[in-house]
């Protein structure tokens, strides 16, 4: 393990980017909410919260319902804590790269940019379950479990050429900063073919939709 001396020697940029980096080899990944001060387990496998994603946008089901559900996704008892759960789980799905987002906040001022959707986990299932293989060796149905922050994680390191990243890659583009009339008309054609059909929420409406059940 890397000691934090050795890290603060480098210097004060590099010894942040490398603990966010190195931050997940120095510690597992959590099962637990912190609530109260009191430890809650939680369910961490990726399927359960793609499930969750869908879930949260199933416009059929009812709010009520849906709280009823979340209860689900505990594995110790909320009890009279059960809203400040509902929290902290928004926390745990949506702030996995938290630490560093803190940081670059420090440094960066606000951003306005709205930006596009870029992976949706159903659709893009067979390109996520292809993209495993072909970078990790990973075949995403055989496995037994894989935490939901490294599942995350692993899609962000995958190669760039796999058809998963190129995806994400297109999707990402504002067309609207394309000078070139023939190449912003070659991305747009290519944003259609890969269009997003079935919305994803995004981290906002994760946090809004779990902030309706609290009230």
């Amino acid at each position: 393990m890397v000691h934090p001396d050795c890290i603060r020697s480098l210097g004060c940029v590099s010894y942040h980017l490398l603990r966010y980096y190195l931050l997940p080899l120095m510690l597992s990944f959590p099962d637990y909410v912190i609530v109260n001060e009191k430890k809650v387990r939680i369910v961490t496998d990726f399927r359960e919260y793609i499930k969750l994603m869908d879930l949260l946008k199933d416009e059929e089901v009812e709010e009520a319902e849906k709280k009823r559900l979340l209860a689900c996704w505990f594995l110790d008892d909320p009890g009279p804590d059960f809203e400040e759960c509902l929290q902290a789980l928004t926390d745990f799905v949506i702030n996995y790269k938290e630490t560093k987002a803190s940081e670059e906040e420090d440094n960066n001022e606000e951003d306005d940019t709205k930006h596009n959707q870029v992976i949706e986990y159903n659709q893009d299932a067979p390109y996520i379950i292809s993209g495993f293989l072909e970078c990790y060796g990973i075949d995403l149905t055989e496995i037994q479990y894989m935490h939901w922050w490294k599942f995350q994680m692993l899609i962000d390191g995958m190669n760039e050429d796999c058809e998963l990243k190129k995806r994400m890659g297109y999707r990402s583009i504002d067309l609207n900063q394309i000078k070139d009339k023939e190449e912003r008309e070659r991305i747009r054609k290519i944003q259609k073919q890969i269009a997003i059909i079935d919305h994803e929420v995004t981290d906002e409406e994760i946090g809004d939709a779990f902030g309706n059940m609290m009230f």
